[in-house]
């Protein structure tokens, strides 16, 4: 269960950061007035359809991160014991005192 937990961790690391990348490419909704001003180079670039294709990206990686996250969490709550302070404490036996005399 190790393994998968981190190769989870690392594929967790991998989309977070291309989570932040494609967030960060797509327009903001102000970003029309802007448009007016020359500020639509991105869809001269990117093309028309660009902001469709992220939003798309961006709902597919919000998806698998949380799916990632929920698995993350179950493997790591089947891996802890279910045990408490009590069952660790070593048991103690029983001697019979010292100062008390055999009979």
């Amino acid at each position: 269960m190790e393994i998968l937990y981190t190769i989870l961790s690392i594929l967790l690391v991998i989309v977070a950061v291309l989570l932040i990348i494609i967030i960060l490419m797509q327009k903001t909704k102000g970003a029309e007035i802007g448009a007016i001003f020359g500020s639509g180079a991105a869809a001269a670039v990117l093309g028309a359809g660009a902001s469709n294709i992220l939003t798309k990206i961006t709902y597919w990686l919000g998806g698998i991160f949380l799916f990632i996250v929920f698995a993350l969490s179950f493997i790591h709550h089947k891996s802890l014991k279910s045990s408490t302070i009590i069952e660790e404490i070593p048991e103690q036996k029983q001697t019979t005192p010292l100062n008390q005399k055999k009979q």
